[in-house]
Order: structure tokens, then sequence, then C-alpha cells
């Protein structure tokens, strides 16, 4: 007689692949004549806006481009800023590793390396820089398990494992339009940003609907003003994203990020129009269950079994919600005047949990912290303007147990307001984020992938017909059944263990004295 073996394939968790890409600038800026010459550089900041982003065919592959932002002052009195820019294209494509990942886009985020930015004559520019650009990709791991067995005398005891698959992932962007007054005589525009807040996701078949609140943040400089005003102009959108082979049922993920604005007017016009280009994106996961094999043996004859650990990954903690960070310290000169502040955010990284708060001894846990700065523009009594950079952490809340390489945070965070000023000659800059996203943890189990029978048992006609077991409170009816190799249904009918509908494998016995029947 031959083992009858069913197996199946399940795509569990395989790590995150990481990569550091180094994107050299090296450019100049032209000054257009119209515009005051440049005096002093006050600030240079590099922010990449990624447009195409794809994990396929054994590759990664990314597009977009570096916004390069100068601030500088001309000779004129007075505290004005002024800004140019000029995007830096670049384009990257990075071979996989020989393994299964999951396609869509990556997780990019990135940092700042360095930035050298000089004033070469009044019109032009030099620009010297470098950033770095990370991406995370998710591995795959296809684990072949059994999901049954017959014949052979075999008993078998399974399982159920479920957790989350990956069924989808895009990214999409977006176009918004939205009415804004016209600059005034004499006011500049230094900077348009914003974010995106997500109120509601409402998955359907092959669609997600999500609805949500654009802000949009103008910075400008009124006329015969030295302070920055951000004027703040909120809408609702909503949109309807294709998804294929999504499902009523899937939990989706999804946050939202302004990539550019563009600012134009009409002749005759009271307002200007303003179209806000965002991206959404979403990332599709699926709740799974297999019923796995996950101990099994012979009653005829020897059996060597493998034993698997499959990865599933767990959704345990939202992350959505809003943080405040104060950033204080001492202005560099007592008299400076704190005229304005711009922020940007690294993304968070896993650190160790402090000693103190650790609930046990010897525990392994670990939090979620990110960097961010705080560039904050300062006057002097001579009308000259400073950027201070002021480093500080922002930390969702929570911690969490285990291994970080089995963790998997999607978030995203973004700056939705912020006040900078001083009291007396200390510098206070409040900043709130708001944070979207989801926890991910792979919780490790094991399963049989593999079973191979031996030899028969000698014939146990002259052996004892009872054996008696002390057992424990706690075993298993189906291991003390294994050490006998008897059948684990007759075990528990010899002892009228009432199953109370549970297969006899399952069943946990008190400290009691059983009876092992017909034992080999």
């Amino acid at each position: 007689m031959e083992l009858k073996v069913f197996k199946d394939t399940l795509a569990a968790y395989g790590g995150r692949w990481e990569t550091r890409q180094e994107l050299p600038v090296e450019t100049e800026i032209l000054i257009p004549d119209y515009q005051p010459a440049v005096f002093k550089i006050v600030k240079c900041l590099m922010q990449p806006v990624v447009l195409q982003n794809r994990v396929a065919s054994g590759r990664w592959h990314c597009e977009g481009y570096l916004r390069c932002t100068v601030y500088y002052q001309s000779d004129e009195p007075g505290c004005r800023l002024y800004r140019t820019e000029q995007k830096f294209a670049f384009e990257k494509s990075v071979e996989l590793p020989d393994a299964a990942f999951a396609e869509g886009p990556a997780q990019v985020w990135g940092e700042q390396e360095y930035c050298n930015c000089r004033a070469v004559s009044e019109h032009r520019i030099d620009l010297r820089g470098a950033y770095i650009l990370c991406a995370a990709a998710l591995m795959v791991r296809n684990c072949e398990l059994l999901t049954s067995l017959a014949d052979c005398g075999i008993e078998q005891r399974t399982q159920e494992l479920s957790g989350l698959t990956r069924v989808a992932a895009e990214e999409k962007a977006l176009t918004s339009e939205i009415n804004l007054p016209l600059p005034g005589t004499g006011e500049s525009i230094l900077d348009i940003g914003g974010s995106f807040t997500l109120t509601s996701l409402t998955m359907q078949t092959g669609q997600a609907s999500c609805q949500g609140i654009l802000q949009v943040q103008v910075c400008c400089q009124p006329p015969e003003s030295e302070a920055l005003d951000v004027r703040t102009k909120e809408m609702t959108v909503q949109q309807t994203i294709d998804l294929p082979g999504a499902a009523e049922s899937d939990q989706c993920i999804a946050w939202g990020e302004l990539l550019h604005c563009t600012l134009r007017t009409e002749d005759g016009a009271a307002d200007a129009s303003l179209s806000v280009t965002w991206k959404m994106h979403l990332e599709l996961w699926r709740l799974a269950a297999h019923t796995v094999v996950a101990d099994a043996y012979s009653t005829l004859c020897q059996a060597q079994t493998v034993q698997t650990v499959c990865k599933l990954l767990q959704r345990t903690t939202d992350l959505n919600g809003h943080l405040s960070v104060t950033v204080e310290d001492d202005l560099p000169t007592p008299d400076a005047e704190v005229r304005g502040c711009f922020v940007t955010l690294e993304a968070p990284v896993q650190i160790p949990e402090e000693a103190a708060s650790k609930e046990k001894a010897g525990e392994t846990r670990w939090e979620l912290q990110g960097k961010g700065t705080a560039h904050v523009l300062c006057a002097d009594s001579r009308g000259e303007l400073t950027c201070y950079d002021k480093a500080f952490t922002w930390q969702p809340e929570g911690s969490w147990q285990g291994s970080p390489g089995d963790a998997y945070p999607c978030l995203h965070a973004d700056v939705t307001r912020l006040t900078s000023g001083k009291s007396g000659t200390r510098l206070r800059v409040e900043i709130e984020l708001s944070i979207t996203g989801s926890m991910l943890q792979a919780q490790a189990q094991q399963a049989l992938s593999e079973v191979d029978l031996g030899e028969e048992f000698a014939d146990g006609t002259d052996g004892p017909a009872l054996y008696l077991y002390y057992a424990q409170e706690g075993e298993r009816i189906f291991d003390i059944a294994k050490r006998y190799h008897a059948r684990a249904k007759d075990l528990a009918a010899a002892n009228h263990l009432e199953t109370g509908g549970t297969a006899p494998q399952d069943l946990t016995t008190e400290s009691t004295c059983l009876l092992i029947p017909a034992a080999l």
C-alpha cells in the first residue's frame, strides 16, 4: 500500500529587501534678469519627486526628479526672501537578488546627504550635493506544505495557518484644481506644499473608493513685511481607483502625498487657479487560511517527518493618528527675530525600546522612531537672514515584541500644522504630524513538508496487550498515541474521553492514568 500525499504552496513572508542609492547633483542655477540679484544664499533643500516606481521581472525601477530649491536674499534693504528652483532628473534600475518578490511599488524614502550651494555671480548659483534614495521591497517565500495524508496506517494532526498576503499594490497620480486669491502687488510666493488626510476607504470588486481632505499650504511674504505668512486652503476630494483582483473583504492600507503644484492666472480673473498633483498609494492585503498537517506518524511502520517554518504576516497595530512635536533651543543671538520655518521629515526606523519601559526582563522589544529637521529662518539686527537647522525626533505610539526583521511597517507622515516664534531668547517651534498606516508582523509557525515511511514494525503479538500511562495535565492525546504507535481515536474511546465534537488529535488530558490499547 502506498502513502497518499497531498500538498499545497503557501506564499509566506520572506523579509524586506532594502537598497540605498546615491543621487549626485552637480548643476548651475541661473537667475533671470527680472529677478533680484543674489546677495546671500540662505538655504538650499533637495527633495525627491518619484513619478515611476515598480518592482517587476526581477528589477526595481524608479524614475523622478530632485527638486532643488534655493532661498536667497538680494542686496535690497529689508529681510526680503526670494526663491528659485531647478529639477534634476534621475533614473535608477536595480537588479533584485535571486528570490521571489511581490510585484508593485516599493516603499521609497530618503535623506539629504550633503548640499554645497554658493553664488558664483549675481545671477548664477553653483550647486553640488547628493541625496540618498532608499527603497524596500516585499520578499515572498513559497512554502510547500502537506495538507493531507492517507493510507499506510497514517495518523495526522492538522492545524489552520492564517495570515495576510499582498494581492495588489498601486500608486496613482491624481490632479485637483483649487482657486486661490491672486497674490497682491509686491507679494511673493515662496513655497506651495500640503498634505492629504484619508477620511474613508471603501472596497468594491476591482476598485477602491477613497475620500479625504486635501490641504494646501501657501507660504508667502506680504509686501512691506519681513515675516512669512502661511495660508491654508482645504478641499474634499473623492477618487475611485482600479485595483484588479480586489474584493470587498480585502484590507487596504492607503495614504496620499503631494507631488507638485502649478499656479496660473488668466487675464481679468479675480482668483488664481492652483493645479495640485498628488499621489495615492494603496496596498491591498487579503486574509487567507490554510489547513496543513502539523504532525504525523504511522501505526504500521517507521515514519520520518520534516518540519518547515512558515512565516505569515498579521496586522498588529493601526498607526493612524496625529502627533505633536515641540522644538526648543536658545537663539544664536539674543536679538534675533524668527521669520519662519520649514520642516523636512525622514522615514522612521526600528530602534530598541528603552530598558526602563520593558514589561519583562530579557524581552526583545522595539519602537519606531523618525528624524526631522526644522529649518528656522532668523533675521539679525542688520536685516540679514540665516537658516538654523534644528534636528528633532518623532515617534508613533506603541512598541512591539519580536525580531525587527519580522516586521513590515507601512506608514506615511505629513506636516499638517507648523508655528514658529520665540519666547525671550529661546526659539520655539510647534509641529503637528499626521500619521497614516499599519504595522504588519510575521508570526512563525511550523508544519510538515515531507513524510517518509520506513520499515514495518516487528510483530507485537508477544508484547503486552495494554500499557498504563500516567498523563500530565495539558498533554495532547495525539502525542501520547504517537509514542505508542496507537490510533488517537482508539485511545480516546478506551478511556471514555469526551471529544465534544473536537478531533481526538486535539484533545488534552488532565493528570490521570490512561489505558493504551493495541500498542505495538
